[in-house]
């Protein structure tokens, strides 16, 4: 007998279609749900930014960066980039002052942000120490340092 198929595949952590059900019915429910699904995973080698999530106006889908999708993140940042990208469904691409007066509006905004700020090594593959300026970790003679970027969304 054939195994019976998996609703979700097998490395699934979080589940999109809920996650985003959620922020949908607690923000945006005068408008109709958007797809909502796990991105394409490319392969690179060292990363100095990372984009956790975009919206496609033509096709009205939102895509979340798979590196997401790990026990490590909580729930709340995953909500945040959700939150985020159907902003831009509703009020376009800008991120100007109402924009980020609405973005505010997600209950856990304030967290979201503060776990990525924190977090951005793990985004990125890296160890904490590779994300300090090299004059905190080297004489100083230093290089320049290593600056990493959190493209959000």
């Amino acid at each position: 007998m054939p195994p019976i198929p998996l609703p979700f595949p097998e490395n699934t952590v979080h589940f999109l279609e809920s996650l985003a059900g959620d922020v949908h019915r607690a923000y945006f429910s005068k408008y109709p749900p958007l797809s909502v699904r796990w991105g394409q995973q490319i392969t690179r080698k060292r990363r100095r930014s990372i984009r956790l999530g975009s919206y496609n106006h033509v096709t009205t889908e939102i895509r979340i960066h798979p590196l997401l999708n790990a026990p490590q993140i909580p729930a709340f940042v995953i909500e945040s980039v959700i939150h985020h990208e159907y902003l831009h469904h509703v009020l376009g691409a800008d991120h100007n002052r109402r924009f980020h007066a609405h973005e505010r509006q997600y209950r856990y905004h304030r967290e979201a942000q503060e776990w990525i700020r924190r977090n951005l090594f793990l985004l990125l593959g890296r160890r904490r120490s590779e994300l300090r300026p090299h004059s905190e970790r080297m004489a100083p003679a230093a290089v320049e340092p290593v600056t990493a970027q959190m493209a959000l969304f």
